[in-house]
């Protein structure tokens, strides 16, 4: 089995990797937040369409997703920044 290498923390002195940007996080709640919408919806269609409620439960799975989505992206984004405000720490600390 292959498994992914760790990142390792850069060394002092070393640009930061890619990784450790805030951007990267950003995009991963702005695709968590699509996905979840996105994907809760169509969800909800498929199953409009086995039961034939249509739009019922497309829109039950739309507004779910919505909550789904906007509470993980409001905790990642909480994540994010609680990640950076300790970097400027470190930061401030070091002179």
């Amino acid at each position: 089995m292959l498994d992914s290498p760790r990142p390792q923390p850069p060394k002092k002195g070393a640009s930061p990797a890619i990784w450790t940007s805030p951007a990267v996080g950003f995009v991963g709640i702005g695709s968590y937040l699509a996905t979840s919408i996105v994907g809760l919806t169509l969800i909800g269609r498929w199953l409009d369409g086995k039961f034939e409620l249509s739009p019922v439960l497309t829109l039950v799975f739309l507004a779910f997703g919505l909550l789904v989505g906007f509470y993980g992206a409001y905790r990642q984004l909480r994540d994010v920044l609680a990640i950076q405000a300790t970097r400027r720490q470190g930061r401030d600390e070091r002179g």
